[in-house]
C-alpha cells in the first residue's frame, strides 16, 4: 500500500510539474510580448511630447523659438542636425510656437511613416537605428 501510494503520489507531482513548466514555457514573458509589439500612436505620441515639452523653461504649455534654441544648445548633438529648420516644420501656424497639437500632428506624421506593416504599432524592427 505505502508503495503504491508514494507511486501515485510521485506520478501526480510529476505530471503536475509538466504541466507546471509547460504553461510557464507558453506564457508571454512580462516584457518580450509587449516590446515586440510595439508602440501605439497614442504612446508615441506622449513620448514624444514628453521628450519634446523639456524645452518649456516657463512651463506655460508651448515652446517659444527661443526655449527651443536655448535648449538645443544646452544640448549640443541631441536632437536635430538642424534645430531652426526642424522648429519650422512643426510650428505648422507659424506664429513662433509649438503647441502639443502641434507636436501630435508631427509625431502622427513620424508614426505613420514608421509603421511600416501598418498594425498599429511601431516595433523596435520599424524604428531607424539611432547609431551613427
Amino acid at each position: 500500500m505505502t508503495k503504491r501510494t508514494v507511486s501515485l503520489t510521485l506520478a501526480v507531482f510529476l505530471a503536475t510539474t509538466g504541466a507546471y513548466a509547460q504553461a510557464l514555457s507558453n506564457a508571454p514573458s512580462p516584457s518580450g510580448d509587449h516590446a515586440a509589439a510595439g508602440v501605439d500612436l497614442a504612446t508615441f505620441q506622449a513620448r514624444h511630447l514628453k521628450r519634446l515639452m523639456r524645452a518649456d523653461a516657463d512651463h506655460d504649455g508651448r515652446i517659444s523659438r527661443a526655449e527651443w534654441t536655448a535648449w538645443w544648445e544646452a544640448h549640443p548633438g541631441k536632437g536635430p542636425s538642424d534645430p531652426a529648420g526642424r522648429f519650422r516644420a512643426i510650428d505648422a501656424d507659424g506664429n513662433g510656437f509649438l503647441t502639443a497639437q502641434e507636436v501630435d500632428a508631427v509625431s502622427t506624421k513620424r508614426f505613420a511613416r514608421l509603421d511600416v506593416d501598418h498594425d498599429g504599432h511601431v516595433s523596435r524592427a520599424e524604428r531607424p537605428c539611432r547609431v551613427k
